[in-house]
This record gives structure tokens, C-alpha cells and sequence, in this order.
């Protein structure tokens, strides 16, 4: 059975991909900080199968407003309701694409679903249980791997 990479593993392996196309970089969340603050907007993935994983990234309005317009290319004014959400969704799909690369799962990806507003877009599973949490350097970006559904 596969296992979830160590939190500064999957940090490096996600941040090759954003630091270069966005400029982001992510690390992990040592402290385990609360993020209950940055759920202004979340995309969430459950991903179902032999290991079952799950796949989330919430921030606040000003870090999904950077995202958006760092995926765009255009101004933080310019980012629209729907490129908030598709960027949103895109980062977890590229972070999802990694990790089934990295661990070799033969698992279907679906689609993200971008959750209500304001709302903790899922009840984090317990500290011992195997999970990722990285933050983005500077900004409102919290994305997080759990293993299992919890969705």
C-alpha cells in the first residue's frame, strides 16, 4: 500500500510545479496553524479508490485573488468570480496529477468541487492520521492531502 510523502517531500515535488508557472512556493505546516481564516473559497477533491485520498486547497479573498491573477496573467481587478474558482480547482488538479504520479496510483482523478463561501470545506481528520498541510510563502493558500475521503 502506498504512503503519503513526507509533508517536505510533496512541499518540493508541488512547489516545482507552482514556483515556476505562478510563483509560488509551498512549505509544510509545521505547527499545524489553524486555517479556519482562510476558507473564503475551497476546491476539494475526493480521489476514490485502492487508496483513497483527498485533495483540498482553501484560502481567503486577497489569496485567491493572487492566484487568479497569477494563473490568468492579468491585474487582481481583473479576476472574475469564475477564474477565482478555476484556479482554485486547477491547483488542486495539478497537485492531484503529481501525487498520482509520484505514488503510481491507477486511480480515475474526477473534478474538483469548489465549496460554499466561508464555510470549513471539511472536518480536518484527526492529528495522528496520515495527512499533508502545506502553506504558500506569503500568502492565504493552505492546501492539504488526507489520506481516505473525507469529503
Amino acid at each position: 500500500m502506498p504512503t503519503l510523502p513526507p509533508p517536505d517531500k510533496m512541499a518540493a515535488v508541488v512547489s516545482g510545479v507552482t514556483e515556476t508557472m505562478l510563483g509560488l512556493t509551498f512549505h509544510p505546516d509545521p505547527e499545524d496553524a489553524p486555517w479556519s481564516h482562510l476558507v473564503w473559497r475551497a476546491a476539494v477533491l475526493p480521489i476514490p479508490g485502492a487508496f483513497p485520498l483527498t485533495v483540498g486547497l482553501s484560502s481567503d479573498k486577497p489569496g485567491c485573488e493572487t492566484l487568479g491573477s497569477k494563473m490568468f496573467q492579468v491585474t487582481p481587478a481583473e479576476v472574475s468570480d469564475d477564474m477565482l474558482s478555476d484556479s482554485l480547482c486547477e491547483l488542486v488538479n495539478m497537485t492531484a496529477g503529481l501525487l498520482k504520479s509520484h505514488l503510481k496510483l491507477e486511480q480515475a482523478l474526477g473534478l474538483p468541487k469548489v465549496m460554499p463561501e466561508n464555510q470549513l470545506p471539511i472536518s480536518p481528520p484527526q492529528r495522528d492520521s496520515n495527512r499533508v498541510v502545506l502553506r504558500a510563502d506569503r500568502l492565504g493558500l493552505v492546501l492539504w492531502v488526507f489520506e481516505g475521503l473525507v469529503v
